[in-house]
């Protein structure tokens, strides 16, 4: 049963923002309702708030919400098969009857954001419950509009056997880390496996060699997106090279174009490879199967030997109050719930959340025990999410291209995903 529950979620990467009250756009009084019940003394009548997401329902936390908050009732309704972003959609276009919190994706909570159905949250008095990365960057002009419990970054899982048998450390910088690649292919272990056939595993792998350019400048991604940088900058190409000299120097598993990203994970867990660098995602393939290795995980090295290293990272999908809910108290009072630490452990746990709440431990699986020691760290952007939307296919193209030897200069593939994002910043 965990297992099945930690497929289900670790797919989705739940995140959840915080309600407000009032009919009003940001999050602050008591609705006068409620406020006469309570001088009355009449028993308060049962709220029911939804939940609209596509994350697990967390039984266990709902369980001692519902104790502590005996009139108020959550309907969490769970939508799969990526279908979330519909559903919210037609609800909201048919009138948002019944919608208190949903979890729009990326693209729709902007819109929703910048159109003002969106509660503000900015006042709310537990945002220092959360990792402030997750705060900046929900950010929509200037206002918080939704709060993430989860989070999504890049890690370079290992295998700590291959490791120790070679007696080869973590690297903590590119250095190390060509130095780690290079041992262990005079040994005979091809150091890293990639699901090049699948576009976005490369782009994945390119927050390796980019870390050092994201250490320098941690919103260089979301600045080429606003026309402030370009993929043609020198340290963009730089990062490049970067790339290609995994290439060159033999650094990946043979036939990379021809292995998508299940296979991928696949050769990782035969120990086929030393190393896998991908999202935090990975661990549900790693956890269903169980490899007979420990499993070890540390942030993309990329970074020069002297500079602050920083883990590419993204907010999960955002849970919003909707501002025409009519039950924001109720709805604010289950965030409040939801965002201290005691009970986000236990959705955590019971949901293997890899949540964003400060003081959490990931105790879901033991390879999750792994990412501890990461959570604390500075964040840069995470490359596949911040890429903008065209751009991502063609970045993905020109490292394929990388990847089979095709002969085209980098400066002429950055060029060319240049011109891509220069039409998407136009329109």
């Amino acid at each position: 049963m965990a297992k099945k529950a930690l497929l289900v979620l670790m797919s989705s990467m739940l995140t959840f923002g915080l309600a407000a009250c009032g009919s009003g756009g940001e999050a602050g009084s008591k609705p006068a309702a409620q406020q006469d019940a309570a001088a009355s003394g009449s028993p308060a009548k049962k709220t029911k708030i939804s939940v609209i997401t596509q994350g697990l329902e967390p039984k266990k936390m709902l369980e001692k919400f519902y104790k502590e908050n005996p009139n108020i009732e959550v309907n969490w309704e769970t939508i799969g098969g990526g279908k979330v972003s519909e559903v919210i959609k037609t609800r909201l276009a048919a009138g948002g009857d019944g919608v208190d919190l949903i979890t729009p994706l990326r693209p729709d909570y902007l819109q929703l954001a910048k159109t003002g159905q969106l509660v503000d949250l900015s006042s709310l008095p537990y945002l220092d419950n959360y990792n402030p990365a997750v705060i900046d960057s929900s950010k929509v002009d200037g206002k918080l509009y939704a709060l993430s419990l989860s989070l999504n970054f890049y890690v370079t899982w290992y295998n700590k056997s291959i490791f120790k048998e070679n007696n080869l450390n973590e690297p903590k910088n590119w250095e190390d880390f060509l130095a780690v690649c290079e041992a262990l292919k005079a040994k005979g272990v091809p150091p890293i496996v990639v699901g090049a056939k699948d576009q976005g595993e490369n782009n994945h792998l390119s927050g390796l060699p980019f870390a050092g350019l994201l250490s320098k400048d941690p919103t260089w991604v979301q600045k080429v997106g606003e026309g402030k940088a370009k993929w043609t900058d020198p340290d963009a190409i730089a990062a490049f090279e970067k790339f290609k000299l995994l290439v060159d120097k033999g650094y990946l598993l043979d036939g990379a174009l021809g292995i998508g990203r299940d296979q991928a994970y696949q050769a990782f867990y035969q120990g086929k490879a030393a190393m896998i660098s991908q999202q935090v995602g990975v661990i549900e393939f790693l956890a269903l199967n169980t490899p007979g290795f420990e499993v070890g995980a540390f942030a993309p090295p990329g970074n020069d030997k002297g500079q602050e290293l920083r883990i590419p990272f993204s907010p999960g999908n955002t849970l919003a109050l909707y501002n025409g809910s009519k039950n924001k108290e109720a709805a604010l009072k289950f965030m409040e719930f939801i965002s201290k630490t005691e009970n986000a452990q236990l959705m955590s746990t019971e949901t293997a959340l890899i949540s964003s709440v400060k003081g959490i431990k990931l105790d879901f699986h033991p390879i999750a025990a792994s990412l501890n020691p990461l959570l604390d760290m500075k964040t840069s952007d995470l490359m596949h999410a911040a890429v903008t939307t065209q751009t991502k296919p063609a970045l993905a193209t020109a490292l394929q291209k990388i990847i089979g030897k095709v002969g085209t200069p980098i400066p002429e593939l950055a060029k060319e995903i240049q011109a891509v994002t220069d039409k998407e910043i136009v329109k």
